[in-house]
């Protein structure tokens, strides 16, 4: 069962300082874009993280729209609340603690994979959203790099690659199956989400080698080893990845990934 390692809390400043701007911060802002929020009222953001989406949707909404980011790690709340989510509650997407038709539109950035059943979560989901409520969703798509490539070699170099596979499946199974955007449209039509429309995007993460493996070693993986490994083969492995990159790669090291956006609207009643 998954520990400690699969919990956002030890991440949270990595995830804020450095992941965040790099890898969220533009798919968030699309996100939005994609759901026309200036005529919303109440907007919820599952899985709100450091806040992003949500300070997004604040910005665009009436100054009087109820906006809550809502997170399972009390540390990324604590950030969210410190860039100015006045809202925020502690909870995870398969068991929203609202009532239900409760919201215009919800957002949910790189979510779905999280959850053990990603029905259930949107199932969720479509249950607090008012009639004709919209729901947008990120996931990430299948482009491949070789600077995180060469870091999984290296860290299979340290610990059994079985048992990190078995650990990124516990804490993301659903992440390579919403590679496949028809998986998504899928998904969504699933619930009975209509209007359902997915495009793909792709952006380029303009980074240093440093902030790079940062990034890295606040990643779930990382965070798996790291509980595993004692400290002095941490710390080896550390240096060791470090020194390696150095000595593979010319600093900064930009590359592209590419996002899936799915939109879909709960349908109205009769």
């Amino acid at each position: 069962m998954t520990a400690n390692w699969a919990s956002y809390d030890s991440a949270a400043e990595s995830h804020d300082r450095l992941a965040g701007p790099s890898y969220f911060e533009q798919p968030a802002r699309d996100l939005v874009a994609a759901m026309d929020v200036g005529s919303a009222a109440s907007i919820l953001d599952i899985g709100t993280g450091s806040g992003l989406a949500a300070l997004r949707a604040a910005r665009i909404a009436d100054p009087h729209a109820m906006v809550v980011g809502m997170d399972p790690s009390v540390e990324m709340l604590r950030i969210a609340r410190s860039h100015g989510v006045r809202q925020v509650v502690a909870g995870v997407a398969s068991e929203l603690p609202f009532e239900d038709c409760v919201f215009d539109v919800a957002v949910a950035s790189f979510v779905l994979s999280h959850l053990s059943s990603y029905e259930l979560g949107l199932r969720e989901i479509v249950r607090v959203l008012k009639p004709a409520g919209r729901l947008g969703v990120t996931t990430w798509g299948s482009i491949e790099n070789e600077y995180r490539e060469f870091w999984q070699s290296l860290a299979e170099t340290f610990i059994d690659k079985a048992r990190l596979t078995e650990a990124s499946r516990e804490a993301l199974p659903w992440e390579e199956w919403f590679t496949n955007p028809e998986n998504l449209e899928q998904a969504f039509q699933g619930v009975g989400l209509t209007g359902v429309r997915v495009h793909r995007a792709e952006y380029t993460i303009h980074t240093n080698i440093a902030d790079f493996l940062a990034i890295r070693e606040a990643s779930l993986q990382a965070r798996f080893m790291r509980q595993n490994l004692d400290a002095a083969q941490w710390e080896r492995f550390r240096e060791t990845v470090a020194a390696e990159f150095y000595r593979k790669f010319r600093d900064p090291i930009d590359h592209t990934r590419d996002v899936y956006i799915a939109v879909g609207t709960r349908p109205s009643t009769s």
